[in-house]
């Protein structure tokens, strides 16, 4: 699936799934990529990662059940926003999630489910109420 010029998060239906890996649903547009994994087609989502920024200085917010959340930079471009590798590297402190960003997820959910978007909305924002009082995660 190429990339979108919408607003609207659309989901890609041409994921591939690999049994051993549980199920997973991508939705995208031109700023964001939403990975969610679930233990079965009809099982429990056993995490998410909020891809966003991706043309330059890309970040990554990661919720996985039973583990801690982690919001990190791409090492997967260069400063003009042109891949490098084929697959970014995740690295470093991104900080807490810049409420710009969730505000622009909430005006772009377009096929994304309203109690999905909720979910990553309460986990950001988790995130975000521990990153300032703990300093860092």
């Amino acid at each position: 699936m190429s990339r979108l010029e919408v607003s609207g998060l659309v989901e890609n239906k041409n994921v591939r799934q690999r049994p051993d890996e549980g199920f997973r649903r991508w939705f995208l547009n031109d700023y964001f990529d939403v990975i969610v994994w679930y233990e079965s087609a009809a099982g429990e989502m056993t995490g998410f990662q909020l891809c966003y920024n991706r043309s330059v200085d890309e970040r990554a917010f990661t919720w996985q059940r039973n583990k801690r959340s982690s919001h990190f930079v791409s090492s997967g471009a260069d400063e003009r926003g042109t891949p490098w590798i084929a697959t970014a590297v995740l690295h470093g402190d991104a900080g807490p999630v810049p409420p710009d960003v969730l505000d622009r997820l909430e005006r772009e959910q377009g096929h994304l489910d309203e109690d999905l978007l909720r979910f990553i909305m309460e986990q950001a924002t988790s995130y975000n109420d521990s990153y300032q009082r703990d300093g860092s995660q």
